[in-house]
């Protein structure tokens, strides 16, 4: 496969991911301030260091954040850029995704720059939100039933899972961080509160609900969002996941890694398999999932490094530093060029 397409794979099902999770995420907190008295400091500023917007001169009021993590094209990690960022990557390989994947993603980024949209916006927020969810797991219902299963499937695929771990992994850190400086309030209906808008925001409130007795409401809910093997945005599955795809792509049996991506994975999910959450807790949890996040980053750049960046096709160091390019001004370079 022509790394240019398989990289446009990639970020399209990414960018689909991280619209849909910054949606929940501002759902999920508006509800939470409606019902609870929130101290100042942790009622919107989470979910920018969440984005990775923490150093953006944004306000640190509702309206502020959410039209910034809503409308801002500046912001990468805003829906609107996602959802641009998206459609771009799928213009430019309308050939290898389904038709039918192509129409519907056209129909939303329509939709979302309309005025109907804006009027949701400003009228129905949690509505809008809703609708906004609603894209990627549309979107992926109709890949896995109308495009064909191959390469270009398991990048998809690979881009998604990685997203999803990476996002799953800052949503409990940032939480978790900022429910740990707090102690005076665990037990309370606060606290509880907080840990049960962690699981709507990962949406894992029924999943965990239906398979925990619930003992130690954060270890567990921790526990859950780390090691879980059938909840499908557990860091442990999605990981799992990617190096499913990494092997499916290199055709190398697990037993087998071959190139950096797939050592890489395989590195970080024994790390994880060889630790219990106990063990996590105990070495400090705001710092084994910064050591997630920053291995899961590491990932993505040695998937740069090994499929897309075709001056490195040659065998490449290790140890040599890669910046990864604006996804955005790529595939706004890709326009101009195709």
């Amino acid at each position: 496969m022509i790394s240019r397409v398989a990289e446009h794979c990639f970020w399209l099902s990414r960018y689909l991911e991280r619209s849909e999770n910054t949606a929940r995420l501002l759902d999920v907190n508006q509800t939470l301030l409606l019902d609870y008295e929130v101290p100042i400091e942790h009622q919107w500023k989470p979910l920018l260091i969440i984005s990775g917007a923490h150093d953006a001169k944004v306000g640190s009021d509702s309206e502020a954040v959410q039209n910034y993590l809503c409308w801002e094209q500046d912001n990468t990690s805003s829906i609107s850029s996602s959802l641009y960022a998206a459609r771009e990557n799928a213009r430019i390989i309308r050939e290898v995704i389904s038709a039918e994947m192509w129409e519907r993603l056209n129909y939303y980024h329509l939709w979302f720059n309309s005025d109907s949209a804006k009027s949701l916006y400003s009228n129905g927020r949690s509505e809008f939100y809703n609708q906004v969810k609603r894209i990627n797991p549309l979107i992926n219902g109709i890949g896995e039933g109308t495009m064909l299963h191959g390469e270009a499937w398991e990048f998809y695929q690979l881009g998604k899972y990685l997203e999803r771990a990476c996002q799953t992994a800052r949503i409990l850190d940032v939480k978790y961080h900022f429910l740990l400086n707090n102690v005076e309030q665990v037990g309370t209906p606060i606290d509880n509160a907080q840990w049960v808008a962690i699981l709507m925001s990962t949406s894992a409130y029924e999943p965990y609900h239906k398979s925990r007795v619930v003992a130690e409401a954060g270890v567990s809910v921790a526990d859950f969002l780390i090691y879980d093997p059938l909840f499908p945005r557990s860091i442990l599955r999605c990981l799992r996941e990617c190096q499913f795809a990494a092997h499916a792509i290199s055709r190398r049996p697990f037993s087998d890694c071959g190139d950096d991506v797939e050592y890489a994975l395989r590195d970080l999910i024994v790390w994880l398999e060889r630790r219990s959450i106990d063990d996590l807790v105990r070495g400090g949890l705001h710092e084994a999932l910064t050591r997630v996040v920053n291995e899961i980053h590491r990932i993505g750049e040695a998937i740069h490094r090994v499929y897309f960046d075709v001056s490195t096709q040659v065998v490449q160091s290790p140890s040599v530093p890669v910046v990864l390019p604006d996804p955005v001004k790529k595939a706004a370079q890709s326009m101009v060029q195709s």
